[in-house]
């Protein structure tokens, strides 16, 4: 909680979904088997085989070519994440009939009656004038962001066997999310972007309009000039996402947001990274390749700007073969790769959770597996209870971002912010292997600093180290953080000071063996630690990634508190305590953003008066008589 020039604001974490590509065949290519269980040869010895009706092997819960079997049990798992919205990238069906169109609109209601809001933008599968008029229509928060207002005529009621047992009860009245919406002249309600709860978004088609738009793609040249002027527009420092369809760097076709290869419009291409890296974008989420693929990729100049990209897998039938784009395009047209591999995942089925918490965003990604790693899938297979976290990554507004190659030092992590001083001590970086083709993975280290109640330390968090998809697992290092000034050198000389972890909620002691008072040894394995009084500081080697704090051991296993709301009232300098402390003897501490300490002492009269000279923000801590946090929040002073 922030007072800004006595008013409240709450910044209270929120979550959006983001689903890739949602696709069913019309028809399957199966086996012709016989009584035996064998399968029959044709006449030149090949299997024999037969087509059948996409659907029919899934028991029709896929109509019209949309994976309605996958969606319903999505949508699931977006409403237990507590999603305000999701964002679709394209693809929304196998086919540009209107059909499929409003099929695919019908099973989103799902979303809209559990008030969770849906902003898709079009793929190559959903290309043409008439998908492109039909898709404005059945989605018309796309201009607007009024959900749960699907024209009636665009309801398919039923799917191929007459059973819709979520869509027969009433629906929730339509309702808004986002405002400031806008499109670029030649795309209007295709292309859009808009701004909600501090955070921007902006969603780019590039595919053939409608036939009163004269049938014609919307350039890359205008849209993004266009883009420019609402990424530009934003407050300075919030977060921005920028989402496509197909990517700028494909993982298994050479077709891209700008053309069929890597090579075309390289002077878009080079202005698209530009706009991005100067309006501060940190991640643009694409689909396309039905595969997990998240990367560092450069632009084709001379500059060497980089944005991350992820490559969602979505919830399609068809699993491609990855192919070596960088090598077989981008080497021969600029003499160089342009891609830096971060995680890969072939053949599941998976989206992704975003979490904005102020000026840190947390991503999350979640799989299924299919059974299958590359081919097609003819019968959709149930993922409940299949559901696993593949990945989880951030940045923050408050932190720093490095690229690091298999092999390379993580000293260059150390930092220092709010206070609180963080060195690494050794380690080095390697993935547990390599992707498809073995190339190296490298990791992009990103941190955040944050202020917590109760700990003796800024926190300081650390993201996309991890060694493998599905692990916690990180290389080992060994990490030391400074302790704030009213930590007592007795204290760290007792051993009562460690540093802790965040491990699922709760804070706990990162070694695992008993803490040693003294500085950190060359050659300490993974799990020793300890603090030492000298530096005033804790450290431990440890093999997993987090957020970090020192703290007093008496806090293992207590949860982080989060102040839900300003208990202190503030008025011309005086801070006026609840009435419940009434009485009682506080002692007070005044801190600046460093964490140093600019008054403090103990009164029992109510209230405080901060001193005349302070301005800018500030931290004031209450502690009762027995030292334990009554009261901790940042305020504002003029």
């Amino acid at each position: 909680m922030v007072l800004l020039g006595g008013v409240a604001v709450s910044a209270e974490p929120w979550r959006f979904g983001v689903l890739g590509d949602t696709q069913w065949p019309d028809t399957v290519r199966v086996a012709v088997v016989g009584k035996s269980g064998d399968t029959l040869k044709a006449a030149d010895g090949s299997d024999s085989t037969t087509i059948l009706d996409g659907d029919s092997l899934s028991g029709y819960r896929n109509p019209h070519m949309v994976p309605a079997h996958f969606l319903r049990q999505i949508h699931q798992r977006f409403r237990e994440h507590g999603v305000r919205f999701v964002m679709a990238v394209g693809d929304l069906s196998d086919w540009p009939a209107l059909e499929s169109m409003r099929a695919r609109a019908t099973w989103t209601q799902e979303l809209y009656d559990a008030g969770i809001g849906f902003f898709p933008v079009r793929g190559n599968h959903d290309e043409g004038p008439v998908a492109a008029a039909e898709f404005v229509r059945v989605f018309p928060q796309t201009k607007n962001g009024m959900m749960g207002a699907t024209p009636a005529d665009a309801f398919l009621w039923t799917d191929s066997q007459n059973i819709h047992p979520v869509l027969t009860r009433p629906h929730r009245t339509p309702f808004p999310i986002g405002g400031s919406f806008s499109s670029p002249s030649c795309a209007k309600g295709r292309s859009y972007a808009f701004a909600d709860q501090g955070a921007t978004f902006v969603l780019l088609d590039q595919f053939m309009g409608t036939i009163s738009e004269g049938v014609k793609t919307c350039p890359m040249s205008v849209q993004i000039p266009w883009m420019d002027s609402v990424l530009s527009a934003r407050p300075a420092g919030s977060p921005a996402f920028v989402f496509v369809h197909k990517p700028v760097l494909g993982a298994c076709h050479a077709d891209n947001l700008f053309g069929d290869t890597p090579a075309a419009d390289t002077a878009s291409t080079a202005k698209f990274f530009e706009v991005l890296h100067r309006n501060g974008v940190r991640i643009l989420m694409a689909g396309h390749d039905h595969q997990f693929q998240q990367s560092m990729v450069e632009e084709p100049g001379s500059r060497a700007l980089r944005i991350q990209q992820v490559i969602l897998p979505g919830a399609s039938y068809k699993f491609y073969p990855p192919l070596k784009i960088d090598e077989q395009y981008d080497v021969p047209a600029f003499g160089k790769k342009r891609e830096f591999p971060l995680a890969q995942e072939l053949g599941a089925v998976g989206y992704t959770i975003a979490e904005i918490d102020d000026g840190r965003v947390e991503l999350s990604t979640w799989s299924a597996p299919t059974g299958i790693r590359i081919g097609d899938l003819v019968k959709a297979p149930e993922l409940s209870g299949k559901w696993t976290l593949r990945r989880k990554w951030g940045w923050s507004t408050r932190g720093r971002q490095t690229l690091l190659a298999s092999g390379d030092s993580l000293k260059s992590l150390s930092d220092s912010a709010l206070g609180t001083k963080v060195r690494i001590l050794s380690g080095a970086w390697k993935a547990a292997k390599g992707d498809f083709y073995n190339r190296a993975f490298f990791a992009l280290a990103a941190t955040d600093w944050r202020r917590i109640d109760g700990r003796a330390s800024a926190a300081w968090t650390l993201w996309g180290l991890e060694k493998a998809l599905g692990s916690a697992s990180t290389p080992a290092f060994a990490l030391a953080m400074g302790v704030d000034p009213e930590v007592s050198d007795a204290d760290l000389r007792a051993g009562r000071i460690c540093l802790m972890r965040e491990d699922s909620g709760a804070w706990k002691c990162a070694g695992t063996s008993t803490a040693r008072i003294g500085a950190w040894k060359a050659g300490d394995a993974a799990g020793t630690n300890g603090a030492d009084p000298e530096k005033r500081e804790v450290w431990a080697v440890v093999d997993r990634a987090g957020t970090f704090a020192a703290a007093d051991v008496a806090e293992a296993g207590v949860g982080t508190r989060r102040v839900q709301g300003m208990r202190l009232g503030i008025a011309a300098r005086k801070v006026a305590f609840p009435a419940e402390w009434a009485g009682s003897r506080v002692q007070v501490q005044v801190l600046d953003a460093r964490g140093r300490i600019l008054e403090g002492g103990a009164t029992s009269t109510g209230s405080w008066s901060m001193g005349g000279a302070m301005t800018g923000f500030v931290r004031i801590r209450c502690r009762a008589g027995d030292g334990s946090m009554l009261e901790a929040n940042t305020v504002l002073l003029r």
